[in-house]
């Protein structure tokens, strides 16, 4: 019979194994999706589509930190975003030497057609899950993220979430 500590560490490894399987799966799955929709982004241009439009006016280097990508990629994805009319790149009124990225309206008319590529997915990825499943399934998701963001940032979990 296993002693705790390895019944946890078989937990930890069959939880370490499952989450990559299902990231790689979803990963997998959205790029072919949004590659069929024939929406013509790329998901690293989705992705900081997002952040553009969620907080707009951002730097290259804020961006960068945002989507957690180095600046020279970034910079080529802006250049082709720009390109396809998805984003602007404007002078700060600040400091002219900087240039703040915008999204543009079509941009905003992707906004539906990749929502319904995602529905899609999930329809897929979370078939015959209850809504007390999903509400589970969400909870327990925040938690986890909680908890990297705590250790990441050194805040004990506990002191975190008092702090809402």
């Amino acid at each position: 019979m296993p002693s705790q500590d390895e019944a946890r560490e078989a937990e930890h490894r069959q939880f370490a194994w499952a989450l990559h399987d299902v990231f790689r799966l979803f990963q997998r799955s959205w790029n072919r999706r949004l590659k069929e929709s024939g929406l013509g982004i790329s998901p690293a241009q989705l992705r900081v589509l997002k952040e553009v439009s969620d907080q707009g006016g951002l730097t290259q280097t804020a961006l960068a930190e945002s989507v957690e990508m180095e600046k020279a990629p970034l910079g080529r994805i802006l250049d082709r975003m720009e390109e396809l009319g998805l984003i602007e790149r404007k002078p700060d009124p600040n400091d002219r030497r900087v240039r703040l990225v915008f999204h543009t309206e079509k941009a905003e008319c992707l906004d539906e057609p990749m929502w319904g590529t995602a529905r899609g997915l999930f329809e897929v990825a979370l078939k015959d899950f209850s809504a007390d499943e999903m509400h589970l399934l969400v909870s327990m998701l925040e938690r986890l993220k909680e908890n990297l963001l705590a250790g990441e940032d050194g805040v004990g979990v506990n002191e975190r979430s008092t702090d809402k």
